[in-house]
C-alpha cells in the first residue's frame, strides 16, 4: 500500500485493536459507545487535522474495520476529521481471542506507515485471555520493546484480568494499562477514563509541538498524566526516549499502574 502523501506536519497515528470474541457480546453496546468516545476525543483535539486512525477487530482472525476495499481488505489509515462512528454492523462479537495476532498485525501496518517523527499510539481492548493466535507472546513482546524504546505508546485496557500477567506477556508499561469490571457501570467508567486520557495525551502533544519539540511524545503513565491545559507542570524524564523525545511521567513521577 502506498504511504500517505503531502503531509508536511508531524502526525499522530492511532491504532485501535478491539476484541471481537464472543465474550464481548455482554458489553457490546458500551464497547461501541466507548470506542466512539475515543473517536470524539481525537476529533476534538487541537491537532485533529494531523491525526489518523487505523482500526481492527479480532476473534479467531484479525479484521480491519477501515480497509482499502480490495479483495484482501488491507488496513488503511483514516483522517480522524472524516472518521465515522462504529456501529453494530461493524462490531458483532463471536469466536475466540487471537489478541497477539491482532496487536502484531497492527504493529506491522503502522511500522510501514509511520515516519520517524510521527507519534504513534496503539490501543488494545480485550476482556479475555489469548487463545487463538499464531504469534507467540515472546515474539510480540520483542516487537513492543523495540518500538517503545523508539518512542511508540502502547496501552492495554482489560476487563476482569490480572494485568500483571498481561504485562508480562505484552511488555507494555504498567502505567499504560487499565483494568475495568466487565459490566455496564464498569464499562461506562472505563470509557470516560480512556476518553479523558486521550484528550490529555493530545493536549500534551499540542503543547509539545507548540514549544518546538520535534521528537516523539511518549508516556509511561497514560492514565495519570498531568493536564497541560489546567496549568499542571509536565513531569519529564529526560533520560528516557530517543533524541529530542518528550517522555511524560505521571503526576507523581512514577510508572504507576492504573486500575
Amino acid at each position: 500500500m502506498p504511504k500517505p502523501k503531502n503531509f508536511t506536519n508531524k502526525r499522530l497515528l492511532v491504532g485501535i485493536v478491539l476484541d471481537r470474541s464472543s465474550s464481548m457480546g455482554t458489553i457490546k453496546d458500551v464497547t461501541i459507545s466507548g470506542t466512539n468516545e475515543q473517536f470524539s476525543a481525537l476529533r476534538d483535539s487541537d491537532d485533529a487535522a494531523n491525526t489518523f486512525v487505523a482500526f481492527s477487530t479480532f476473534n479467531n482472525q484479525v479484521t480491519p474495520v477501515f480497509h482499502d476495499g480490495s479483495k484482501e481488505k488491507n488496513p488503511t489509515l483514516v483522517p480522524v476529521t472524516s472518521l465515522k462512528d462504529l456501529t453494530e454492523a461493524d462490531y458483532r462479537p463471536s469466536g475466540m481471542t487471537a489478541m497477539f495476532d491482532g496487536v502484531s498485525d497492527m504493529i506491522d501496518f503502522l511500522s510501514a506507515e509511520a515516519a520517524h517523527v510521527d507519534d504513534v499510539l496503539v490501543v488494545v481492548i480485550s476482556d479475555g485471555a489469548e487463545n487463538a493466535s499464531k504469534t507467540t507472546s515472546e515474539k510480540l513482546a520483542s516487537k513492543v520493546k523495540e518500538l517503545q524504546d523508539a518512542g511508540w505508546n502502547f496501552t492495554y485496557i482489560g476487563a476482569n484480568q490480572d494485568l500483571t500477567q498481561v504485562q508480562a506477556q505484552l511488555g507494555f508499561h504498567s502505567g499504560n494499562m487499565l483494568s475495568f469490571d466487565a459490566n455496564v457501570d464498569g464499562s461506562i467508567n472505563m470509557n470516560a477514563t480512556v476518553a479523558n486520557a486521550m484528550s490529555t495525551y493530545t493536549a500534551t502533544r499540542s503543547h509539545s509541538i507548540a514549544s518546538g519539540n520535534t521528537g516523539r511524545v511518549t508516556t509511561h503513565a497514560l492514565y495519570a498524566m498531568p493536564d497541560p491545559d489546567e496549568g499542571q507542570e509536565l513531569a519529564v524524564d529526560s533520560a528516557s526516549g530517543g533524541d529530542g523525545d518528550l517522555v511524560v511521567e505521571s503526576t507523581t513521577g512514577g510508572d504507576d499502574t492504573a486500575s
